[in-house]
């Protein structure tokens, strides 16, 4: 096991990133991305690898909490690379070290799978090196974040199935291998029960929502997952009202974790709404959506908050704010598209464009309508004056 080094740099690289873990496991993003940057700063001064790892580890993880996933492939990619340094490799003998490289290559694959400039099918091979990184290493029993990340990628392929089945099994290698490090409990169980949910099978999904609401060591982020999970079940039981408190539950808990945790809060929120007819606090919670995911900037956040809020628009019949969001959704849908192969993201948005024509002609017609009455009103009035 690593040891502490006695020179005073390597000690403060060391104890800055607990420091860095102790605060992002309480939520404290911005506090556990300075702690880990200066980790970073204090193993460069001495080059200490395995420290320098390790930190650059934690950077990578907050900045990925945090929705900046192009920053955070920058931090992974530097802990592959160092990993298969041959002058470094000697000073990385170490559980820690080895830890932290197997995490770089799931977690590179997480981040690099929401970035357009990667084509997704290509992440298969970084997966397939992390598990002969855990063969050579003789770490087979740390597989369940490899095996979730795989499943990640066959889910952005529209592979449901083949998905669903090894996020099963990356559940149950994390339960069967509890005290082994890998991502939190927590990650494991919502993200099997999202897919189920998209599969359309919530009522398998909402036992996994609810078992992290059962676990008393969730921390607010899963917390807050499990409650947009349970919203997504309840909407799909047809039950708005149960769906709109667990909404902004999730809502509530996301303030204070930043941006990419208000995204996908805000869009569960302004489904539930949106279910309940109230599109004017669906378009409040579709615009804050908007705002959040253009903050983050990554074309995955704002492709999916665009998408709801040119619903909610089209539901409002307001086509001056549908119009240009329309437009931005084009582009992010090619985006998209470009990275996984497919025609998911230009088909919906070929849809909401038909639907759009469908609220022009509707309004088109109001009008004629309109008009055709107005016009009945003047011909009675000129009648009696004749």
């Amino acid at each position: 096991m690593y040891q502490m080094s006695g020179d005073p740099a390597s000690r403060a690289a060391a104890l800055l990133v607990d420091e860095a873990w102790d605060a992002y496991r309480e939520g404290r993003y911005p506090r556990a991305l300075d702690a880990a940057q200066r980790g970073v700063q204090a193993a460069e001064l001495t080059g200490d690898m395995v420290a320098l790892i390790r930190a650059l580890r934690a950077e990578g993880s907050v900045l990925q909490i945090q929705g900046d996933h192009a920053a955070a492939l920058v931090r992974f990619t530097r802990i592959l690379a160092l990993a298969q340094d041959r002058a470094a490799a000697a000073q990385l003998n170490d559980s820690r070290a080895a830890w932290a490289i197997a995490d770089a290559y799931a977690s590179w694959v997480d981040s690099a799978r929401v970035l357009t400039t990667i084509p997704v099918r290509d992440l298969f091979g970084v997966l397939d090196a992390g598990e002969q990184f855990l063969t050579v290493t003789g770490h087979r029993d740390w597989r369940a974040d490899l095996v979730l990340a795989r499943a990640f990628v066959h889910r952005s392929l529209d592979e449901l199935d083949t998905a669903i089945d090894l996020a099963r099994e990356a559940l149950a290698l994390k339960l069967a291998h509890r005290e082994t490090p890998s991502w939190m409990l927590g990650s494991y169980q919502f993200n099997l029960g999202d897919m189920l949910c998209e599969a359309g099978r919530s009522s398998e999904a909402r036992p996994y929502y609810q078992a992290i609401l059962d676990d008393p060591d969730s921390g607010r982020w899963d917390l807050r997952i499990a409650h947009i999970g349970l919203a997504s079940c309840a909407l799909a039981a047809g039950d708005s009202e149960t769906a709109l408190v667990q909404a902004r539950t999730a809502t509530e808990l996301a303030e204070p974790l930043g941006d990419n945790a208000l995204c996908t809060s805000l869009h569960v929120l302004t489904r539930a709404c949106r279910a309940r007819g109230d599109l004017d606090a669906a378009w409040r919670a579709a615009t804050r959506n908007l705002e959040a995911a253009n903050r983050i900037g990554s074309q995955f956040r704002r492709y999916y908050a665009t998408r709801i809020a040119v619903d909610v628009a089209l539901d409002r019949s307001d086509l001056d704010a549908a119009r240009p969001l329309l437009a931005e959704l084009d582009g992010l849908a090619a985006a998209m598209d470009a990275a996984t192969g497919l025609r998911r993201c230009a088909d919906e948005t070929t849809a909401r464009h038909l639907r759009l024509g469908q609220v022009v002609r509707s309004q088109a017609l109001a009008q004629l309508n309109q008009a055709a009455q107005l016009g009945a009103v003047f011909l009675k009035r000129w009648l009696r004056w004749d």
